[in-house]
This record gives structure tokens, C-alpha cells and sequence, in this order.
């Protein structure tokens, strides 16, 4: 299978996952740059080994957004930016778990984004 998923528009759509990939590098890059720090949050639960024995922990909640982005911008001085960002498909919908995060994250006054591609990545990240 190749990366592109179909053409849609007169450009390449990428899948969920390969949209996330591609997130997560540029995100990368970013930080190795200095201009931010990002890290993946996972939801749902896992199991650990340790030893003979394993442990099942708990990561994030469902709905929890995909990226958790901190930068800051510049407004006479320089400000935090907290982002929380959800990577979508082309056609993704976002889940009644997300949206409920959505609020809660905004009641907090931090940044909560939805993109769909690079290119809308680029736009939120805009350093000034």
C-alpha cells in the first residue's frame, strides 16, 4: 500500500495514522529547534512488565486530545501557549468524548485544535 490514501481535491489525502506520523515528526523537529515542547498522549490502559509480572496502568482519558503543545508567542511580552491538538482524516469525526474534552480544556483558558493536515499544523504553530 502506498502512502497516499486517494486524491482528493488535486492532492494526496493521508490517512489518520500516516497524518499522525507525519504530526509527531514535524513536532519533533520543532522542539528539536527549541521553538516548543510536545509530547503524545495516549488514552486507555496498558500492561507493563516488570520481572515475572505484569502490571496493567492507566494512560489518559478517552477523548484526551491526541498532542499536548506548549510554546509561547510574543504580545508586547512573551506569553505560554498551551495547545492541545487532535489529528483528524480528511474525513475523521471528532467523538462526544473529545468534544467534552474540548470544553473542559477551554474552560481552562489552553488552546484545544483540530487539524487535518500538515498545512493546518504549520498555520496553528505559526512562531512569531
Amino acid at each position: 500500500m502506498t502512502c497516499l490514501n486517494k486524491i482528493q481535491n488535486g492532492k494526496p489525502s493521508l490517512t489518520e495514522s500516516q497524518l499522525m506520523r507525519a504530526a509527531n515528526d514535524y513536532l519533533q523537529y520543532a522542539q528539536n529547534q527549541g521553538r516548543l515542547y510536545y509530547t503524545r498522549l495516549n488514552s486507555g490502559s496498558a500492561f507493563v512488565k516488570r520481572g515475572n509480572k505484569f502490571y496493567k496502568i492507566q494512560l489518559c482519558e478517552e477523548g484526551t486530545a491526541d498532542f499536548f503543545v506548549l510554546t509561547k508567542f510574543q504580545c508586547g511580552l512573551w506569553i505560554p501557549r498551551i495547545i492541545f491538538l487532535e489529528v483528524k482524516s480528511e474525513k475523521g469525526r471528532v467523538r462526544p468524548e473529545q468534544r467534552a474534552f474540548q470544553k473542559l480544556v477551554e474552560n481552562q483558558l489552553a488552546e484545544y485544535v483540530i487539524v487535518r493536515s500538515i498545512e493546518e499544523l504549520e498555520a496553528v504553530l505559526r512562531f512569531r
